[in-house]
């Protein structure tokens, strides 16, 4: 004991500090980010009402868009009751805000479900308007005539880290300040 009133194993608790780090990284690095398509009025979604009868609702994936980005578009069309409708065909225009002009469409799909997600890719970091297209089974008006519901997307250059990139560059720095407090520890002894 030498007079320490305290004695601790220092390669033991490297060990441990060193499964806890794997512990606590692996379901970091092994969650991917899958989007689930519903988007709820009570979410973060953008929410517009039509003749106070429907409501689409709009959240963009990931959050912040960039040029040249995969990203994903969630739609839900959802009745006065806040319930998904079911058979609709659905389709998008992208435009760019200034000078207007589409630059990007969607064609006509049938979706079961009123929740719509769709793939896509800004070519400029510009300000988009994204419309969404519907044509709703059982109701004659927005049958003939899409329901359409329009959303402002900015689309700036942004610097996006994945968790696997920020475990890369901490990893090393928390295995290296371990490794230098077990050798400055075991110089005092």
């Amino acid at each position: 004991m030498n007079g320490l009133i305290f004695c601790f194993d220092w390669e033991k608790i490297v060990r441990v500090l060193l499964i806890a780090l794997l512990v606590f990284t692996i379901p970091i690095v092994s969650v991917s980010h899958y989007a689930y398509a519903h988007s709820s009025v009570d979410s973060e979604a953008i929410v517009k009402t039509i003749d106070n009868t429907y409501r689409v609702a709009f959240q963009l994936y990931p959050k912040f868009a960039s040029a040249g980005q995969n990203a994903t578009l969630h739609f839900s069309v959802l009745d006065e009751n806040g319930s998904n409708l079911v058979g609709v065909y659905a389709a998008l225009a992208m435009r760019e805000k200034e000078p207007g002009l589409i630059v990007g469409q969607v064609p006509y799909k049938f979706y079961e479900s009123s929740d719509i997600s769709i793939l896509y890719k800004f070519h400029d970091n510009s300000e988009y308007a994204a419309t969404l297209l519907t044509r709703i089974t059982g109701d004659s008006k927005y049958l003939a005539t899409p329901l359409q519901a329009h959303f402002d997307i900015p689309v700036k250059e942004r610097i996006i880290m994945s968790s696997n990139s920020f475990l890369l560059m901490v990893a090393p720095f928390t295995t290296a300040l371990v490794g230098g407090l077990v050798f400055v520890l075991k110089k005092k002894n």
